[in-house]
């Protein structure tokens, strides 16, 4: 029906839209949370330590103040400057580029001291001398940045701050133009690349070692190191004692054990940065969560209704395409996060299946309203558990079908007010409700004073036959309690007809396009509602077909307590059935079913001695059966005078009941 297909592909659209929005708008949300740029820096962290690619031959070597140097010397930090000045001879000597000194030279020593080093510095190799800027506390102002310089004012100077995030971690580039690496690669005559603007580190796999040389080495590099190591070197000479935790700094590639460099080691990866070209830009901040917007608007599209294992399929594919493609950029220079992709298609995975399990929710608890006005709770429970949902348009099954009706209900409304007759007729509805509910059934509707009632759907019940017998036997006794509640009033005298039947009917959710209810139709629904009507004709409560006895469950070789009353033809059918009425007298039910074998035989004879001893048993015991033995004894011998013992009895017997 086009309403059904508008207002899935309604929402169908809906949901799209709430798996596209609601992810984008969680996304910024968390953009602004203090956790967002911890995941991100672990994210830096996690590509830096796994891409780290090996050194680049840039012409750099690490001169290191280091434990071994100093229990050599058997000398500690700070050591004397007339050492220093003897290393920059030497390493003048040896054909060194440039020589950065990572040592804050800011106070004085010995005049000897100071004077041989000034001399040394006064040679053919440049040399820059570090310089700082150190936060200093003041009572009239909170903070300020003081330039620390070295005690040889004419020497160059190189700033050998480093400025970690709040983290403690150090990422970014000592991208200033009086860095130390910058002023020493200038004054050696070299070319660099400038880091651009918020341009990061790129460290190097700490398993290939940085050209090292330790500071007793570079004193005396013509016997201590090969010929013409030093030669066209730029040199970076700085304290490397990793125990005592001096001028150690945390980096990226703490996330694979590799925590901790000196600060020396950094502006020698800064040098060789900046030598290759070889620095990491962050792209621009829109860039990544565009990504991240389109992967999640693809997966949306492909699972414009919602399925959970294709959602799951298609964001792992594409997380993966996004890792891969952070990784491959990370390597090309390019630091473009991955983490807002990740999230964002994390975050529409559970919106969509919060989405789905929430309507999943409402068509369940909608099923339980919907169902909960025809069957009892617990068929509505099992309902939904099996999670089998009934057929829209109609499906064909087996049904035991249930019609009732109050005889002489109009007759006696009409001398009670309006109020006084709904009153009676809730009272009545509501304790036949429960009836049906209770044996398991499914109320189908109220028709004036009529119910009708069926079993074996929604849900499978193998008892239907049985379950409907019982119901009604059931019915009739709260319209005994019902009668005595209506003592005194033109309700008392009402009586309660039922009729059963079983056979295929087409049960569903039928209806207009407007308006629909859960009901069945078909010929077994007829004969049932004609069943109630023939209670008049035999004075009976109950009337139920040769189907729904057929269909009963037999306890061993006793028969079933069911009186066999006649044959009929019901109004609107061309062919008679077998009708029956509950009996709990056993001989009586007997003498029934052998009538009912003579007659479909033709056996007249046998037919008329049946016919008088159920009357014999009957006259005193129930005299309504007495009274249908008689109208059973005249037609038989009607057809016993008219066709003669050789007549075909199971056809000729059937015939229609009076007006």
């Amino acid at each position: 029906m086009a309403w059904i297909r508008s207002a899935l592909a309604g929402d169908a659209g809906r949901q799209w839209a709430l798996r596209l929005l609601v992810p984008l708008v969680l996304l910024a949300v968390l953009h602004l949370l203090p956790v967002w740029q911890p995941l991100q820096r672990l994210e830096y962290d996690l590509f830096s330590s796994l891409t780290a690619p090996v050194r680049p031959d840039a012409g750099v070597v690490v001169v290191g103040i280091d434990e071994p140097s100093l229990a050599a010397l058997q000398a500690a930090p700070p050591l004397p400057r007339r050492l220093h000045a003897q290393l920059v001879d030497a390493l003048s000597a040896s054909g060194a580029a440039g020589l950065g000194i990572d040592l804050l030279l800011s106070t004085a020593q010995s005049p000897e001291d100071d004077a041989a080093l000034g001399r040394a510095l006064q040679g053919r190799m440049p040399v820059v001398l570090a310089s700082a800027q150190v936060a200093v506390q003041s009572g009239q102002v909170a903070q300020y940045q003081q330039t620390v310089m070295s005690v040889f004012d004419q020497a160059r100077h190189g700033d050998v701050g480093m400025h970690p995030d709040d983290d403690g971690v150090q990422r970014s580039a000592p991208g200033h133009s009086d860095a130390m690496w910058r002023v020493l690669a200038q004054a050696a005559g070299r070319t660099i690349v400038a880091p651009p603007p918020g341009a990061l580190l790129r460290y190097y796999a700490p398993e290939v070692a940085l050209p090292y040389v330790h500071y007793t080495q570079a004193l005396d590099p013509a016997r201590q190191l090969p010929p013409g190591a030093l030669q066209g070197r730029l040199l970076l000479l700085g304290q490397n004692t990793p125990v005592g935790g001096v001028d150690q700094f945390t980096t990226p590639l703490r996330a694979l054990g590799q925590g901790t460099q000196s600060g020396v080691l950094l502006h020698a990866t800064a040098l060789i940065n900046g030598l290759t070209g070889d620095w990491i830009v962050p792209a621009h901040p829109a860039g990544p969560l565009l990504q991240a917007a389109a992967a999640i608007a693809l997966v949306a599209a492909l699972t414009r209704r919602w399925r959970a294992w294709l959602a799951v399929w298609l964001s792992v594919a594409l997380a993966l395409l996004a890792l891969i493609g952070g990784l491959w950029a990370y390597l090309q220079g390019v630091w473009w996060p991955t983490l807002p992709t990740l999230v964002a298609l994390a975050l529409h995975f559970n919106v969509g299946a919060t989405d789905s399990y929430w309507r999943e929710r409402r068509q369940r608890e909608r099923l339980r309203l919907d169902f909960g006005r025809y069957v009892p709770p617990a068929v509505v429970s099992a309902l939904i558990a099996s999670g089998a949902a009934p057929a829209i348009s109609g499906e064909r099954r087996v049904l035991t079908l249930l019609f009732s009706d109050l005889a002489g209900f109009t007759s006696a409304s009409e001398h009670l007010p309006p109020e006084a007759v709904a009153r009676a007729l809730n009272a009545y509805f509501t304790r036949m409700t429960h009836a049906v509910h209770r044996h398991g059934g499914t109320l189908d509707k109220f028709i004036g004073d009529a119910v009708m009632a069926f079993w074996n759907a929604p849900v499978a019940e193998p008892q239907h036959a049985a379950r409907a017998l019982a119901c009604a036997q059931e019915m009739q006794v709260e319209m005994n309690a019902l009668r005595s509640q209506w003592a005194g009033t033109p309700f008392a005298g009402l009586q309660l007809r039922i009729g059963l039947h079983t056979g295929e009917a087409a049960v569903g959710h039928l209806g207009s396009e407007g308006r629909f209810t859960y009901t069945a139709v078909g010929d077994a629904v007829n004969t049932a509602a004609r069943l109630e009507g023939a209670n008049k004709a035999f004075g009976t409560g109950i009337l139920l077909s040769e189907a729904t006895r057929s269909a009963l469950p037999q306890e061993g070789d006793q028969p079933l307590p069911l009186l066999w009353l006649d044959a009929v033809v019901l109004a609107g059918r061309s062919s008679g059935i077998n009708v029956y009425t509950p009996c709990d007298d056993a001989p009586l039910v007997a003498t029934s079913l052998a009538l009912q074998a003579h007659v479909h035989a033709g056996h007249w004879d046998e037919a008329l001695a049946c016919c008088a001893e159920w009357r014999a048993r009957a006259v005193h015991l129930a005299p309504l059966w007495a009274a249908q033995a008689d109208r059973l004894q005249a037609h038989v011998q009607g057809l016993a005078d008219a066709q003669g013992p050789a007549a075909a009895g199971a056809e000729a017997f059937a015939h229609a009941l009076e007006k």
